[in-house]
């Protein structure tokens, strides 16, 4: 189940289409939250000690390796189209919870190929819809 949470003034997507655009790509018990880039900031301040603004961040919330993926992805909902640079960012931050990396050229390519296959699927979402 995704849940989409729009939680910043004039976003560049409304919560029920990218709903739309995910459809059940995404599985697990994941929530979207589109915010600004002041509140990514103080997560990523809070949580990871980088004080500056990031465009995604993940929360892992599952209590076990195989429960992936549970969590909470916070992009910048800024972001107005093309709707493929959010869709980008909100897989990333779902390939993190799945347990992918980007820690090396060899990792960071793979996670790239699988984004990039999320984001083609999703846009053919939109054409079926």
């Amino acid at each position: 189940m995704t849940d989409i949470s729009v939680i910043l003034d004039n976003p560049g997507f409304c919560a029920e289409e990218v709903k739309s655009l995910i459809g059940d790509l995404m599985e697990g018990c994941v929530e979207v939250v589109l915010a600004d880039p002041g509140y990514l900031r103080v997560l990523n301040r809070d949580y990871r000690h980088i004080d500056r603004a990031t465009d995604v961040l993940s929360f892992d919330l599952a209590l076990r390796e195989e429960d992936r993926p549970e969590g909470t992805i916070y992009v910048d909902g800024r972001l107005f189209p093309p709707i493929e640079a959010l869709l980008e960012r909100i897989f990333h931050g779902y390939l993190h919870l799945k347990g992918y990396s980007h820690s090396n050229d060899k990792d960071a390519a793979i996670m790239n190929r699988e984004v990039d296959s999320l984001v083609a699927d999703a846009l053919g979402n939109q054409v079926e819809n």
